[in-house]
């Protein structure tokens, strides 16, 4: 009772200072009183995630589980009346199984070591005995590398809480320098606490050029202790393996009309992840809470003034593949776009957004955004990073947002086996859900688009301003989307 009780103090605090706001956006401050109570009240988020996370879990892109999650979103969004949603096909190569890894040290000692695979990175092509080689915190991706890496599993030091785009690219360029130089494995430490692994994908996908292990921060302290002493040597057995031809995957959209529905705005989320847990925090109760925002409008009967679409993407884990099909597949519409506004930084407390180095959108996102100082998330971000599906859209000129909010321990849980259902408050997804429903309302409502859709020449200088060019070279190797 007092947990309902105190909901409901927030509700009415929420309706009477959504009620004082002096803001000249179009949206009506009683509609977002209505539906911030509704979203706080509801529960359907954290309902719709358990479900996810207890039945279906980990959602690695083109798996059974991915087309299964697929279902359930399309099935919750016709259940609450939106007739019309739909799955959007598109095929990517190759897809990928995660296959078991294993590690031994078989000299000076014999010792079992915790290790885990990175995404579409290949695997041994069976067991393996191979010497050990430490180059720490020196491999750049540039710097010479010694000739003792050839045939040896290379230890790097390369924390992953660095900012991701610096830390991606390095990655992969790293990667590439020792498959160069013949190395038989990279071992990345992981900086997770007690020996948690880490993966990802980004732009490792298609192909990583040599098996890319990740190693718990001890096991690796153990295998440097060994080697200040001799040789060490271990066993390395990694059971990846690559699908051949094309792999269907599905994006899932759905619209909520409006009375002019020449124009639209995106709110987006991806529902793939790693199957080391459930995927939880990354990228279930993002996806969870957009889902539940379309839920409750639809079911509020709001009509704002242009069309809110809600786009549910897979394989965000693989450099944003279902959002580059999107945007593939809508480039006719691309113009037509005020706003897309993305989720994937974690169930923690909403802050505002990003805007991803777009100055020009500042003065109008501050006038949109003060109807939610009373959620304390009114605040805007000017830092840019390929981080997510919002990369997707900037690149072709699309004003393009993602909700900024508290890091709290996200970076300790973020691809790792502690990410699981019961470490995300139902409180703080139903504060995201009413943000996220709020925004949508109020982009779609206002008159004038926050900014203006960015020519090839604009987007070339922004990634230059924001340190982004030698990253979106990597990132789009091939045909360039704009």
């Amino acid at each position: 009772m007092r947990h309902c009780a105190l909901l409901l103090v927030t509700v009415f605090f929420f309706g009477y200072a959504f009620g004082q706001s002096n803001s000249s956006s179009a949206a009506s401050q009683d509609e977002l009183a209505r539906i911030v109570g509704y979203s706080m009240l509801s529960g359907g988020a954290s309902d719709f995630l358990e479900s996810l996370t207890d039945r279906i879990g980990g959602r690695i892109t083109g798996s059974p589980e991915s087309r299964e999650t697929a279902e359930l979103i399309l099935k919750a969004l016709k259940d609450a009346g939106f007739n019309t949603a739909h799955f959007e096909s598109y095929e990517f190569s190759p897809g990928w199984t995660h296959g078991p890894a294993t590690a031994e040290v078989i000299s000076p000692v014999h010792r079992t070591l915790i290790i885990g695979s990175y995404g579409w990175a290949p695997g041994t092509n069976g067991p393996i005995e191979i010497p050990v080689e430490d180059i720490g915190a020196s491999g750049d991706g540039h710097s010479p590398l010694p000739d003792r890496v050839r045939g040896a599993a290379v230890l790097v030091t390369l924390p992953s809480s660095m900012t991701s785009s610096l830390y991606v690219g390095t990655r992969m360029l790293l990667a590439q320098q020792l498959a160069r130089a013949g190395a038989a494995a990279m071992f990345i430490v992981s900086d997770k606490p007690d020996r948690m692994l880490y993966t990802s994908a980004f732009l490792i996908y298609p192909r990583g050029p040599l098996p890319i292990i990740s190693i718990p921060n001890e096991d690796a302290s153990f295998l440097r202790r060994l080697l200040t002493h001799g040789p060490v040597k271990i066993h390395l057995d990694v059971q990846n393996s690559f699908t051949k031809g094309p792999v269907p995957e599905r994006n899932v959209v759905a619209d909520l009309p409006g009375s002019d529905p020449s124009e639209m705005v995106l709110l987006t989320a991806h529902f793939d992840s790693w199957d080391a847990a459930q995927g939880a925090n990354d990228n279930g109760g993002e996806m969870a809470t957009v889902l539940e925002a379309a839920r409750i409008l639809k079911q509020l009967k709001i009509q704002p003034k242009h069309t809110i679409r809600f786009v549910f993407f897979s394989g965000e884990e693989q450099s944003d593949l279902g959002s580059r099909a999107y945007v593939q597949q809508h480039k006719q519409e691309l113009d037509q776009i005020r706003a897309m506004i993305n989720t994937d930084a974690g169930i923690q407390a909403p802050l505002g957004l990003k805007l991803y180095g777009r100055k020009d959108l500042e003065p109008a996102t501050k006038k949109l955004l003060e109807p939610l100082a009373a959620l304390n998330a009114s605040r805007v971000f000017l830092d840019a990073d390929f981080d997510s599906d919002e990369e997707s859209f900037m690149v072709v000129g699309v004003p393009a947002y993602s909700l900024a909010v508290e890091p709290a321990d996200y970076h300790v849980r973020h691809h790792t086996v502690v990410d699981t259902f019961e470490r995300i408050e139902p409180r703080m997804l139903a504060l995201h859900t009413a943000v996220l429903a709020a925004l949508g309302y109020t982009f779609a409502s206002t008159d004038e688009r926050p900014g203006k859709r960015l020519s090839p020449t604009d987007v070339k200088e922004l990634l230059r301003r924001t340190n982004l060019e030698s990253l979106y070279e990597l990132d789009y190797s091939g045909e360039k989307p704009y």
